[in-house]
Formats: structure tokens, C-alpha cells, sequence
């Protein structure tokens, strides 16, 4: 798992640098805003991954199969779900497809590509759910690899805005080659959950809000940040990369890591506050050492990978590294409050955390860079606040004194 979300993070930076050397900074800034908003509504579909581990995990752990009716295909909730929220892109494809420059079958594979990565995550939920890491890991790398190889082909021999963003989106098709191929990739496409269908859509509905929230803050942060400061020049497309790229290191391990979590937490037996103790000190005092290093080597990578007119300050650089690691604290406490259930402060938490950033983006009387370090360090941490409450009622509630004391 560690070396997939390692590749997955390498094809990300390899991307934007192809990217960048490949077509003029307003066109690169179309894409980079492209990027955000098709990995923005990716990221509200891992709301359905989280539900997909949490089902397989339980309904694997308890091994009840008796019910009067087969229980729910978990990859039936993703169809339903994924679909209308293609739906939703094709129905906005007016308003964000010409902001950004995208035809008619640049926005319809879109929309296919949204159902496709819907099912490549609900996959990789099930293969959690299951602990089949290794599988899991395959196919995490896999559809990266894919990316990488259409975007640097196209970069070669056609070089143009719409084939790079044809060449992003293609790759979510990759789970299908998977399924076919790998035995238990098949498996896990017949998986079931430990609910029916209709309780199954509930709480995967609740997890996607959740992730539409977080999609806000991850994903698709560079395009609000965009609308936030305005402007269409290099040095907006230096700073909306500044923000991919410093996020990066921390948040797409930890993304590749939250199936792993998630099963982890629902089999802990004991209380989950502590179980965040040495999770969220691992994160605070990683971002830290990340900080240094973006401040020291910031600069002069990204003057070697993407040319001098893609070039942030050193403080900048540090600072937007540190400030990830409030998102990434999000994310632990989100993963710790859904594996014991409670979707309702799991979508609470990301809300808030998502409204207090954007807004704070939007209000504070402070330069552009300064403005958006500021927001995303502490904004979510009010949704980080949330879910640890959600989580200590749930503690308090589970703890056997407290069950012996309502019984009396």
C-alpha cells in the first residue's frame, strides 16, 4: 500500500511537469483547474470507498448470512450513487465547461469517467474490507500507471489542452481490466454488504456528502482558491500548483491509507480517542519535517521540474506544506467516526471544517499566499473539533461503567 500511494504521488507531480512543459501557463492553468475539479469529484466518491470497507468489514467479521432476502452488491450502491453524480456534471457542463474550456466529449467522458472511478474506489473498498492489501495495492497503482503512460503519449505526439485532459480522465476505466484479468478483483465485484440495498444507499449518501465536503478542502481546493483571488496569470498558476504539490506528500499516502484505517478502527475493541493519540502526533511532526524540506528544496525543484515562471518563496512553500497537515488530521478523525457508525458526525465534521475554510479563504485581510495558508491551517481543524466529540460519545457510551450505571 505504501509503494501505491508512493506512485500514485509520483504520477502526480510527473503529470503536472509534463503538463506545464507541454502547452503555455493560461492553458496550464485551464488544466490545473480541470485537474481539481475532475479529482474534486473523485474525491466525493471515496465517500463511497469508506462506506464499501466498513460494509465488507462487518459484514465479514460477522459472518451472519441469514436473512430472508440476499443482502445488497455493494458495487449496486455505487452505480446508483456515482451515476447521479454524473448526472450533475453533465446538468452543470454548461457553467464549468466553459469556464475552463472543455467540449461537448471532453465533458461526457467525464461524466463516464466519474461512474468508472466510483467503482474502481468501491473496489478497492471491498478488497480493504476484506484485508486483501496486496490485491488492493495492485489496483491502486494500476490506474495511475495508466494515467501517466496516455498523458506522456499525448504530451509527444498531440499536445493540446483537450487531449491532456482526456488522457486524466481516461485511466478510471482501468478497474474493468482488473476485474477481468484478476480473479479476485471479479470476486470482489459480486462482494455483498452487511445491509440491505436501501440502508446501503443511505449510508453511502451520507459518506459522499462527507467527501463532497472534503472534497473541497483536498481535491478541489485549487479551483476555490481560484474563484477566492481571481486572475489567470502564471503567478496563479504557480501558487495553484504550490497547493497540489505541498498537500501531496502527506494527504495522498494517508488517502491510500484510509481503507486501512477504517478496517483498523472497526475491529479496535478499544476506546478510539486514544487510538488517534499517536496517529495524529505521527502526522503533526511528519508535516513539520515536510515543512523544512519544501522550505529548503521548495524553490529550486520546482524551478528544475517546471521552469521559472513556476516558482514560489520559501515561506510560502514551508508554510503550505505545515498547513496540510490540519486536512490530514481531518481525514484520521473522519476515518476513526465512520468505522464506529456515526455518519451523520462524520458529514458534520467536514462540513464545518469545509465552511470555516472557505470562508475564512474568502474574509481574511491577508495577501493572496498568506490568505490561503492561514485558511487551510485552521479551518479544519473546527471539523477536526466535531468529530473528536462525536467519537468521546461514543467512547463514553460504549465504556462498560457507563452501560452498567443506565441499567440500574
Amino acid at each position: 500500500m505504501l509503494g501505491a500511494s508512493a506512485w500514485a504521488a509520483v504520477v502526480t507531480i510527473v503529470v503536472t511537469v509534463v503538463a506545464a512543459r507541454s502547452i503555455e501557463a493560461s492553458a496550464y492553468t485551464h488544466f490545473l483547474v480541470y485537474w481539481s475539479v475532475l479529482f474534486g469529484c473523485f474525491q466525493i466518491l471515496t465517500g463511497l470507498q469508506n462506506e464499501a470497507v466498513r460494509a465488507v468489514s462487518v459484514a465479514t467479521s460477522t459472518a451472519d448470512g441469514q436473512s430472508e432476502r440476499p443482502l445488497a452488491r455493494v458495487l449496486a450502491m455505487t452505480l446508483i450513487l456515482a451515476g447521479g453524480v454524473a448526472v450533475v456534471v453533465m446538468a452543470l457542463a454548461p457553467w464549468w465547461g466553459h469556464r475552463l474550456g472543455v467540449g461537448v466529449v471532453v465533458v461526457l467522458v467525464s461524466a463516464v469517467a466519474v461512474v468508472a472511478y466510483g467503482c474502481h474506489l468501491t473496489l478497492g473498498g471491498i478488497l480493504a474490507g476484506r484485508r486483501q492489501w496486496g490485491t488492493m495495492a495492485a489496483l491502486s497503482a494500476a490506474e495511475p500507471t495508466v494515467r501517466i503512460v496516455l498523458i506522456i503519449a499525448v504530451a509527444f505526439l498531440a499536445p493540446s489542452l483537450t487531449s491532456l485532459q482526456l488522457a486524466a480522465a481516461l485511466p478510471a476505466l482501468t478497474w474493468l481490466l482488473f476485474v477481468l484479468v484478476v480473479p479476485r478483483g471479479r470476486s470482489a465485484a459480486l462482494a455483498r454488504a452487511d445491509i440491505h440495498l436501501k440502508p446501503l444507499l443511505a449510508n453511502g449518501a451520507w459518506a459522499m456528502l462527507a467527501a463532497a465536503a472534503s472534497a473541497v478542502l483536498v481535491n478541489g481546493f485549487p479551483a476555490i482558491v481560484q474563484a477566492a483571488l481571481g486572475g489567470n496569470t502564471p503567478d496563479m498558476a504557480s501558487l495553484l500548483l504550490g497547493v497540489q504539490l505541498t498537500r501531496a506528500p502527506l494527504m495522498m499516502p494517508l488517502a491510500a491509507f484510509q481503507g486501512v484505517a477504517i478496517a483498523g478502527f472497526v475491529a479496535s475493541r478499544g476506546g478510539r480517542l486514544q487510538a488517534l493519540v499517536k496517529p495524529f502526533a505521527a502526522v503533526v511532526g511528519l508535516s513539520a519535517l515536510l515543512a523544512v524540506a519544501a522550505a529548503l528544496l521548495g524553490p529550486w525543484i520546482m524551478r528544475l521540474l517546471y521552469g521559472a515562471q513556476y516558482v514560489l518563496s520559501r515561506p510560502v512553500l514551508g508554510g503550505l506544506t505545515f498547513a496540510a497537515a490540519s486536512i490530514a488530521l481531518l481525514t484520521l478523525a473522519g476515518s476513526a467516526t465512520i468505522a464506529i457508525g456515526e455518519h451523520k458526525a462524520f458529514l458534520a465534521g467536514w462540513l464545518v471544517g469545509a465552511a470555516a475554510t472557505v470562508g475564512l479563504l474568502f474574509a481574511l485581510p491577508l495577501a493572496g499566499a498568506g490568505r490561503v495558508i492561514a485558511a487551510v491551517l485552521v479551518g479544519p481543524l473546527v471539523g477536526v473539533v466535531v468529530h473528536l466529540l462525536a467519537i468521546r460519545r461514543h467512547d463514553h457510551q460504549s465504556d462498560p461503567t457507563h452501560e452498567q450505571i443506565t441499567q440500574r
